[in-house]
Parts: C-alpha cells; structure tokens; sequence
C-alpha cells in the first residue's frame, strides 16, 4: 500500500506509530489482532527511514545485518544463514565484509533492508525510502520490495510523495491533516478531477499514456502500471484484432 499526503499530514508519524516508535493520544494500534501496548516497539514491523545512515550502527555489513539478531539472542548458526540469505536477496554477498559507510546511498538502503529481513518482520513501513538514491538505485530498491512483498507474504506499507511509485502498490491510502480523505485503488484516485495537492507534483507520464489510451477505445487493463506491462498489452491487442481482421 502507497501512503500519500502534503507535508505535515501525518504520513510519518502514523508508520512511527505502526511501528511503536510514536503511541497514540487516543485509539490503538493492532497488528496481527494484536494490540500494541503504550511504549511498546513492535518486533514485528521493520522501518526503513529515507536516509540509511541514520539506521547503520556497524563498521562491517554482515555485522550489521547481525544486529537485530544478536538483540533476539539467536543462536549463531541460525543468525548466520539468515545474514547470508537476507544478503543473497538483496544482492550484496559479495560485500559482506565491506564497512557500510563507504557503500553507494542506495547499497547502504539494501543492507538496511537485509537486517530487517533477516528479523524476519511481517510488516515493513517505507518512509520514503527512494528520496535520497539516484534513478538507478531508486528503481532497484523499488524493484526488490515488490519481489520482496511476493504472492502477499509481507506487507509493505510506502510512504511517498512520488505518484510513480504509488503506482506500484496495489491500494493508495491518502491523508490530509490527519485524517483519510482517499482509500482504493490507485487508479481511482488520479482519475480524479482535481487532486488535493499539487505540490504533489503531476501525474506520471505513463499513467497519462495509459489514460489517452482509454479514451481512444483500447481495452487497458487497470493492473497494467509498467511500460513493460503496456507494451505487452498492445502486443496482445494487437494480435487479437490482427486475428478478428484475418481469419483462418
């Protein structure tokens, strides 16, 4: 799910209180049906913050990745073939013994990223986890969450100012001072009229493609969110009324 809104609208702090880093005034918070208590920091939900270097605290990857683990008391053997597969799905084996610090923003995303699945949380809240990585890392890191997220294994919520990214998720959950003023499909939303907020930029060229598109009476479906995914679908079309126009 995308998380949406102006500044100051509160994206932040309800991932903080997802997390347990931030409790409620009023109301609870319940993960899994179960309710978080005041003060209490969910072991079940990962944060990942937009400057990783906020979040590394070793000199050496694999130690690192380490950390949460050692902070579970879990046993050496287990710990270390979860550091070595959180690494092999990030794609940074090869620079286990590296120090973090010298790595590229968005290697240093990836190692933040491997400790948190190496905890093995259920729930990971993205605060704008792209805003500082170059295009290149950016649509790596973007890349691995929705590999990451699967066939619904995890939940990934992402919290963004960018409608490119929001497109990716399955659901948009925007907020206005405080309050939910959209939930629903992401489509639904920049469909829209009017949206709430320009600052928060224009739509993504490839959603005004699709929806040019539309208007000239091809079938697009609402799934499709990728060049790669449209280019597929053309092809389709285009073969289905080549075979509607030429009979055998």
């Amino acid at each position: 799910m995308a998380l949406m809104g102006p500044n100051g609208s509160g994206k932040s702090t309800l991932g903080k209180m997802i997390k347990g880093l931030l409790s409620p005034s009023s109301g609870q918070v319940f993960i899994g049906g179960q309710a978080l208590k005041p003060g209490e920091i969910s072991p079940r939900v990962g944060y990942i913050f937009s400057n990783p270097e906020n979040q590394i605290v070793s000199s050496v990857v694999e130690e690192d990745v380490a950390f949460g683990l050692e902070n579970m008391g879990l046993d050496p053997s287990a710990m270390a073939f979860r550091v070595r597969e959180s690494l092999r799905l990030v794609k940074m084996e090869e620079y286990r013994h590296h120090s973090p610090h010298l790595l590229s923003a968005g290697q240093q995303q990836k190692v933040v990223l491997a400790g948190i699945l190496a905890m093995e949380s259920e729930v990971l809240v993205l605060d704008e986890p792209t805003s500082m990585l170059d295009l290149k890392d950016r649509k790596e890191i973007l890349d691995l969450f929705q590999k990451i997220q699967g066939p619904g294994e995890k939940t990934l919520l992402l919290i963004t100012h960018s409608f490119e990214e929001a497109l990716r998720a399955q659901d948009l959950l925007y907020l206005d001072q405080g309050r939910v003023s959209f939930y629903g499909p992401v489509e639904d939303f920049l469909s829209r009229d009017r949206l709430p907020d320009s600052s928060l930029g224009e739509l993504p060229p490839l959603f005004r493609l699709i929806q040019g598109l539309r208007s000239l009476g091809h079938p697009i479906p609402s799934e499709v969110r990728s060049p790669e995914g449209l280019k597929k679908t053309l092809l389709e079309i285009k073969t289905s009324e080549s075979r509607i126009q030429n009979p055998e």
